[in-house]
């Protein structure tokens, strides 16, 4: 057992030693050429390691994001001869490999039509734009299975200490959205291009967003699903498959209820955990009265403690932006897109060292007028206790104008 360990981590030093000189620019088809002479074999997990040790060592996520496809390219032989990730159906692995078909169904379709794109008249452009159209409205389904990965997954590998590869990987997430914006933006804009400028479109918007699509399909199959299959237990597969309906299914929807080996695990209330009466200085609730009243309240609330961890989010019926049990006990920085990390590190920053206690943001999100607040939580000296973010709807509001007096209940 020792010899493949061993063995196993020397073939991932090997790996380390040549994406390093990819890091400083030597030449890909060098390292390629390289990499064919001495590794005769290499698994996911070797992939998954060396970017956990690479980032840990000192390389930046965003090197890592940035030298991803390139290295993945480099292993693609060795990659390519990995057995798909069986599951049974329902399983969030079966589930999840099932949406990736269907995705890579909406991409093989839309390069089908743009393969025709030279050959089409100029009274064909607008059919052309509404085919491609709606097939990338359906790719915008795509959502729902990033987030799947990001916010029911991801925070499993954190506990296991495999925080980089899921920063990698969200990091590329965030460049598909970024492509799938660009192309939405012009396709929802209904402005009519010429043959020539659409041709330019399909081949600086389109053909990018397909292509890291397809690639993202092949980190998971052939990377992320195995690694993942590996590190959680079936516990942790129940309770990802369990909120799995709060963020919702990618073009698919399993047919079967699925369950563990061994039955349903039990999963334990939180409010029978929590008996009697929470008492405060101005009154006091029972545990299911507190947890009624916070998710009756017309806004969004999520705390994060003075360590920077997650300890509680309500549950209102129209919640803004999805949040889930496996967020718990999760730093928050590994909560948001790495791109806006630095945003988050600066708030705690200025709150925690009082500077702020408070930093307000509003955006526009899916057509609604959305306000968000970050405050400080102290006690009564002033030390810093945490962070409250404070989410609502104002769109309604908004248009409110003069008085109501009377009695109108709204339906």
């Amino acid at each position: 057992m020792s010899e493949i360990i061993n063995n196993k981590q020397m073939r991932i030093e090997t790996m380390k030693n040549l994406i390093r000189q990819l890091h400083t620019g030597v030449d890909e088809e060098s390292i390629k050429e390289q990499l064919g002479k001495i590794l005769q074999s290499v698994d996911y997990s070797d992939v998954f390691i060396m970017e956990n040790q690479l980032i840990e060592e000192g390389i930046p996520a965003e090197s890592i994001r940035k030298l991803c496809d390139v290295h993945t390219r480099v292993l693609r032989q060795h990659l390519d001869l990995q057995l798909p990730t069986e599951a049974i159906e329902g399983h969030p692995i079966h589930t999840l490999r099932q949406e990736n078909k269907e995705i890579q169904k909406r991409v093989d379709e839309a390069k089908t039509i743009i393969s025709r794109v030279m050959d089409l008249k100029d009274s064909d452009i607008s059919s052309f734009m509404n085919k491609l159209h709606k097939i990338f409205n359906d790719l915008t389904d795509i959502e729902k299975h990033y987030s799947k990965k990001e916010n029911l997954i991801f925070p499993y590998f954190e506990k296991k200490n495999f925080t980089g590869p899921s920063k990698v990987m969200w990091g590329k997430d965030d460049e598909v959205r970024e492509f799938m914006r660009n192309v939405l933006d012009v396709l929802s804009s209904g402005e009519q291009l010429n043959k020539e400028e659409l041709i330019f479109f399909v081949n600086q918007a389109v053909i990018p967003a397909l292509d890291a699509i397809t690639e993202m399909i092949y980190k998971e199959e052939k990377i992320f699903l195995p690694m993942a299959k590996e590190l959680l237990t079936e516990q942790e597969w129940y309770e990802v498959y369990l909120q799995t309906e709060n963020i919702g299914y990618c073009l698919y929807v399993p047919s079967v209820e699925w369950q563990p080996e061994g039955g349903k695990h039990e999963i334990i209330s939180e409010v029978t955990k929590l008996p009697g009466k929470i008492k405060l200085p101005t009154g006091s609730f029972t545990v299911e009265e507190l947890m009624n009243i916070f998710n009756t309240m017309p806004f969004d609330l999520t705390f994060v403690d003075k360590d920077d961890i997650v300890r509680f989010f309500s549950e209102g019926p129209d919640r803004i932006f999805t949040r889930t049990k496996a967020i718990l006990g999760r730093k928050v920085q590994n909560c948001h897109p790495p791109d806006s990390v630095h945003i988050v590190n600066k708030i705690i920053s200025d709150f925690r060292e009082g500077y702020q206690n408070r930093a307000r943001f509003w955006i526009n999100f899916h057509g609604r007028f959305v306000y968000i607040v970050y405050y400080a939580v102290r006690d009564e000296q002033g030390n810093y206790l945490g962070t409250l973010e404070v989410t609502q709807d104002l769109t309604e509001l908004r248009e409110l104008q003069g008085e109501r007096r009377l009695l109108s209940y709204d339906n």
